[in-house]
């Protein structure tokens, strides 16, 4: 523990290696003119199969959208799109105005400030709900730095706000592995607002009964 103390101490936070600092999304996020989402004439095939269809959608900064469709309906589809997993055979992503999601990857369109929650729940199960949600903290994501980094007053409220909106404030000390199905996908939720997302896609097979947190 003492070498590692002297780490913290020595470490500079500001340092950020070249090969992790954050891509040029291509501009600020723009919503001025109301969506904070455009998708525009996108079609996706597999094999012969059109899981996308010249679909156009807009979704309004700070609007609540619901996309129902049966098994195979294309909205798994869509989000894959918009997250960067799957490229459309034609069309225009937009987050906002000015950043063209099409030419990110992955982990870039998170960081623009797109949140996903997959159907499967995701997260540490070794460690503790409190960890689970500090390591999701919005900040610098370098290897060193997230080393030596050191929680301040806002941060620990910041986890707090986020637990009791999940419900799971009296599990902070659990082991993330030890939580009921529900509770974990309430848990990656709680993950994902820690990274303050301004859009959240959240798959439908999540909302039911069983992981509302009351």
């Amino acid at each position: 523990m003492k070498s590692l103390d002297r780490l913290r101490e020595t470490m500079r936070r500001d340092r950020v290696w070249d090969f992790l600092a954050p891509v040029d999304a291509g501009g600020e996020l723009d919503t001025r003119h109301g969506p904070i989402l455009y998708v525009e004439g996108v079609t996706v095939s597999f094999d012969g199969f059109r899981a996308l269809n010249n679909l156009t959608l807009y979704i309004n900064d700070g609007e609540l959208r619901c996309i129902i469709g049966p098994n195979g309906a294309g909205k798994t589809t869509m989000m894959d799109v918009i997250t960067g997993k799957t490229r459309p055979d034609t069309g225009r992503v937009y987050f906002g105005q000015r950043i063209d999601l099409l030419r990110l990857d992955e982990p870039a369109i998170a960081r623009v400030g797109i949140g996903r929650k997959f159907q499967k729940p995701s997260v540490f199960e070794p460690l503790s709900v409190f960890h689970n949600v500090e390591l999701s903290l919005q900040g610098n994501k370098g290897a060193w730095y997230a080393l030596a980094a050191r929680l301040s007053g806002e941060q620990r409220d910041r986890i707090d706000e986020i637990l009791e909106i999940v419900g799971l404030s009296a599990q902070r000390e659990r082991a993330a592995g030890l939580l009921s199905h529900g509770q974990k996908q309430w848990l990656e939720i709680g993950m994902l607002l820690a990274q303050n997302p301004r859009l959240l896609l959240v798959d439908d097979s999540f909302l039911t009964e069983e992981t509302h947190p009351a």
